[in-house]
């Protein structure tokens, strides 16, 4: 007798238990899903289709993977025409329609289930249409930590930060339409920034790998600027890790469309290549991106556009400009460039750039022999540098150090050589070891 095409798919609990089953939601292949379905009730492709609203073709083009069910509000309705337990609706990553179960409290005949943690029964009761206010709460909370991280440097901020990025990737994965272009752009700077704090603890596989992740996202949402800024900071890692040949070609790459870029885009990216030439021995091509730079981060003043570089002012750039003097041995050209923007760093300034700034001019005193000088400016960066955990200040007291260390017959000098010493044993972070021009 054949089966009417109306009677309801009647699944047992025991089919959504099967690993095969729990799988293709979990990846939410429903084409899958419908097969595995087929194969285990052996209801037909119109009875599939009856039961979830949709038509018998549809349901085969679903079947054969023509069409993905992207739709959170087609999940919702398959899910419901199914009648799915509640921890299929979970592994699909909808809501449950009745409590969670407790562990041991399953009904008769079904293996009981662990109870989910918080976090995880969060994300599976969170929807597109939900997800607005979750960006909008996770980008307050990585505004403070972006202000915290330039006050205190990264190690008590780096495992909160690495905490949100499951419920930012969950956000994205759910998000759909006008909505998601703001969901793709924050999971990019969230992934970034996670990339920074490795970087700056000096941990470059780390920071390569989340900074690889914020690309992806970046890649996806399709925004040239975005994109650009994550390429320098990709650049920005490999330099810095001693890859100075990539990190040139990244920073190209990040330039590739300048007229997309705003005027501090330009200019962090200009800096960044700057950087790469010094470090390859390019003292011209080096010399000429800093200048460009300059002229680009002195026009950003008027900039009212926003973007990811409001830190690159021109105090920022001379400071920059005065690193990559010192990594060509240029230690007399550096003196007045690092002079000349001395007066614009305020105490409102960035204490991490502020206390690099003091630490490097100090250095290129201690490189042109200027011992008082030297001396004078080590002891205005110690108080600045005192509260921070950062592996690039670290490896800049390094250098310093070295460079001091040429007057350690000396007592005011050998005094403050001991308290650098302190200093940098109380980072707790693997100093860098200094580039072989700042020896």
């Amino acid at each position: 007798m054949p089966v009417d095409a109306t009677e309801p798919v009647v699944i047992l609990p025991e089919v959504w238990q099967r690993p095969e089953i729990l799988e293709s939601l979990r990846s939410r292949n429903i084409g899958q899903l419908f097969r595995l379905i087929r194969q285990h009730t052996g209801a037909s492709q119109t009875r599939i289709g009856i039961a979830v609203n949709l038509s018998q073709g549809k349901i085969s083009e679903i079947m054969k993977g023509t069409v993905q069910v992207t739709s959170f509000e087609v999940i919702e309705r398959i899910a419901d025409g199914l009648n799915m337990p509640d921890p299929a609706r979970m592994a699909l990553g909808l809501a449950p329609k009745g409590p969670v179960l407790t562990p041991g409290a399953a009904p008769s005949g079904q293996v009981p289930l662990p109870e989910p943690d918080v976090p995880t029964k969060y994300l599976t009761t969170l929807t597109g249409t939900s997800s607005r206010p979750v960006i909008s709460g996770l980008r307050h909370v990585l505004t403070g930590h972006i202000q915290a991280e330039a006050i205190m440097g990264p190690p008590l901020l780096v495992n909160a930060v690495t905490s949100q990025i499951p419920l930012i990737g969950h956000v994205c994965r759910v998000t759909r339409g006008a909505d998601r272009a703001e969901a793709l752009n924050f999971a990019s700077e969230l992934l970034e920034f996670c990339g920074w704090l490795h970087q700056d603890l000096g941990d470059f596989p780390q920071a390569t790998m989340w900074t690889n992740k914020a690309l992806d996202y970046a890649m996806e949402l399709g925004d040239q600027r975005v994109i650009s800024y994550v390429l320098m900071r990709k650049s920005a890692i490999a330099i810095e890790s001693g890859d100075h040949g990539h990190g040139l070609g990244l920073a190209n790459a990040a330039l590739t469309t300048p007229e997309a870029l705003t005027s501090r885009l330009r200019a962090v990216i200009l800096r960044t290549r700057a950087i790469a030439n010094a470090h390859l021995g390019e003292a011209t091509d080096s010399a000429r991106d800093s200048e460009t730079a300059l002229i680009e981060a002195t026009a950003g003043l008027s900039q009212t556009e926003p973007d990811r570089a409001p830190y690159c002012t021109p105090a920022y750039i001379a400071m920059e400009t005065g690193a990559t003097r010192l990594l060509l041995g240029q230690a007399t050209t550096a003196i007045p460039i690092f002079e000349a923007s001395r007066s614009q760093w305020t105490p409102a300034s960035q204490a991490r750039d502020h206390a690099l700034f003091l630490t490097r001019m100090a250095t290129a005193y201690a490189m042109a022999g200027d011992r008082d000088q030297a001396r004078a400016v080590t002891e205005e960066a110690i108080p600045r540098i005192q509260a921070l955990r950062s592996s690039r200040v670290a490896g800049q007291l390094a250098t310093l150090r070295i460079q001091l260390s040429r007057w350690s017959t000396d007592r005011p000098v050998a005094d403050l050589l001991t308290r650098l010493d302190l200093l940098a044993e109380s980072f707790f972070l693997p100093a860098p070891r200094p580039p072989e021009g700042e020896r």
